[in-house]
């Protein structure tokens, strides 16, 4: 059956491809219309041989800024003083978690008399962490080049733009850049140079479990969104009329068309329709997993997709894989200590049980990187029910490979490595926004590295890392 192009086939054309947008790719359409400059996906290195083994990161990004300095929390007499005068008190309008409700961690590289405790409601992250298998990253924020707070305070001084704005450091954090908002990210770049590592892989290397993302856009590769509960349908090509609809789209899609406009929308949804059978006939034979994940958790019924979807790694031909979830309401503007535990033991059961999968389930501890990501920590003092946007804060990182049981960045300019929370003292603005002595670069390279990214390449995709002592950070191996 043929047809001749005519405004009807094009609205139905255009409807299909609005219906498959969300399902085929979260990227920018621009980018896959090939109207940018590409140089960014061309790797500058010498090329990427072929692997034998396989790695995954998974990044949860919790979005609105999660207060990270009531996640961490240094116990030891002095340091929780101090801590918790910069709190403004315990509650009910200080923000303090009580010194008695922490639950301690074994911090390998603490300092002479220095103790730390995690949030009442983290024991997951607790049990990660004592066993070896998870680290925190501390006092890590955008920054272009070192900055102490006598820099920041000098007018004129390089600053990324638009700090304490959630959009803007949301997409610094995501892309790689602490400078410019362009339409990728560091996790669609790394795509763009490791994916020529999936030799024969019939989906893109990038997946979102939370639909468009800055982080996963890439210059050549997109990533493909699926639901926690599966792949995404195209809409309205479901129920009795479904086979009939999707035989006639099928056939209009093989016909040849002169624009590339045209071309463009046929692709894209030819490979919505591609990826979603060859997903749905892969996670079909998926094993049932063994591992109990929470019930009515979000990010658990996420990850626990993301492992169906690993444990089909052969079938779908993929070494190298990136995964995408967001998670919000970490803007505790008000209600902070109501709101706060709510959404930690989220994390921390979701955290713990995928953990426990990849161990029990998937066998590939050592293969699985979990990371957070957030656009900031809040201030440290309170507003009276809750706190403001900040700056720097503690990122965790957990899996195998992790060289876990430690904290790790760089010695802020009151010389620890964990910083004084003293109000408006060296580390920290009036409010307790604190200054950031790892710059989200050097996080995100170290984890770029880890997943295979050559060197100059890192240069490449993060600019501004070179500015800083080192490029990776030790904290996986």
């Amino acid at each position: 059956m043929s047809y001749s192009f005519n405004p009807s086939r094009r609205l139905f054309l255009r409807d299909a491809v609005c219906s498959s947008l969300a399902a085929a790719t979260s990227g920018a359409l621009m980018t896959q219309f090939g109207l940018v400059n590409s140089a960014l996906a061309q790797s500058s290195c010498g090329g990427y041989g072929a692997v034998s083994d396989y790695k995954a990161l998974i990044c949860l990004f919790l979005l609105g800024g999660n207060d990270s300095w009531n996640t961490l929390i240094p116990s030891d007499a002095t340091r929780y003083a101090t801590y918790s005068a910069s709190r403004s008190g315990a509650a009910p309008t200080g923000m303090a978690i009580a010194q008695n409700t922490l639950l301690p961690i074994n911090v390998l590289n603490a300092g002479a008399g220095e103790t730390y405790g995690l949030h009442p409601n983290l024991p997951e992250l607790q049990r990660l962490f004592n066993s070896g298998n998870g680290a925190f990253v501390v006092n890590v924020g955008t920054a272009l080049q070192p900055t102490v707070k006598t820099q920041y305070l000098k007018p004129g001084y390089p600053l990324p733009p638009q700090l304490f704005s959630h959009a803007d450091q949301q997409a610094q954090w995501q892309y790689g850049q602490p400078k410019q908002n362009g339409t990728t990210g560091w996790g669609g770049l790394v795509a763009d140079r490791l994916h020529v590592l999936n030799a024969g892989a019939t989906i893109p290397m990038s997946i979102s479990l939370s639909g468009q993302n800055r982080f996963q856009a890439g210059m050549s590769v997109q990533p493909y969104s699926i639901s926690a509960s599966g792949p995404t349908s195209l809409a309205g090509y479901t129920g009795s009329t479904g086979p009939a609809r999707i035989t006639a789209l099928t056939e209009m899609l093989a016909e040849t068309y002169a624009d590339p406009l045209s071309r463009a929308y046929t692709g894209k949804v030819g490979n919505a329709l591609d990826y979603y059978n060859t997903m749905t006939a892969a996670l079909a034979q998926a094993p049932a997993l063994t591992t109990v994940f929470p019930a009515n958790n979000p990010i658990a019924a996420a990850l626990a997709e993301v492992a169906k979807v690993i444990s089909m790694r052969s079938v779908l031909n993929a070494k190298r894989q990136i995964f995408f979830i967001g998670y919000g309401s970490f803007d505790t503007h008000a209600n902070q200590l109501n709101d706060q535990p709510k959404l930690l033991t989220t994390v921390s059961q979701a955290l713990g049980a995928f953990y426990d999968c990849t161990v029990n389930d998937l066998r590939i501890p050592q293969s699985i990187t979990t990371f957070t990501l957030s656009e900031f920590a809040r201030t440290l003092n309170s507003n009276g029910d809750g706190t403001d946007h900040a700056w720097a804060g503690n990122q965790f990182v957990m899996g195998g490979a992790v060289n876990g049981q430690k904290l790790y960045g760089v010695n802020a300019a009151s010389g620890r490595l964990f910083p004084d929370q003293t109000l408006n003292g060296p580390d920290c603005l009036s409010r307790g926004q604190m200054m950031p002595a790892v710059s989200s670069d050097q996080y995100s390279a170290t984890l770029a590295s880890w997943l295979g990214v050559q060197d100059c390449d890192i240069a490449t995709i993060f600019p501004y890392v070179g500015n800083f002592a080192t490029k990776n950070l030790g904290f996986l191996s």
